[in-house]
């Protein structure tokens, strides 16, 4: 049986199988430059929700400080008025 030889010296089927392997590579390629350009956009997000909420946060902490300062001050006054009202009872 003489087979016949086709472009390169091949057969029919070897040029179906290396067409097969080179379109198995390539629709390979095109999926992972999907998959990391879908990375890209969700770490992009990321990072843009994180500036977001660091700016969120920022703000929450100087409330809750300017709060909670504001509470010490009060609570400092008001033991500050148990003591004198401690030394005034004493004599």
């Amino acid at each position: 049986m003489n087979s016949r030889s086709n472009i390169a010296g091949m057969t029919i089927s070897q040029m179906v199988s290396l067409t097969g392997f080179i379109m198995g590579f390539v629709t390979i390629w095109i999926h992972l430059e999907i998959c990391i350009a879908e990375i890209n956009v969700e770490l992009t997000n990321l990072k843009q929700d994180l500036i977001q909420h660091k700016t969120d946060n920022r703000k929450d902490i100087e409330i809750l400080r300017n709060d909670n300062a504001g509470n010490t001050r009060e609570i400092l006054r008001k033991v500050d008025e148990i003591q004198i009202y401690l030394r005034n009872n004493r004599r």
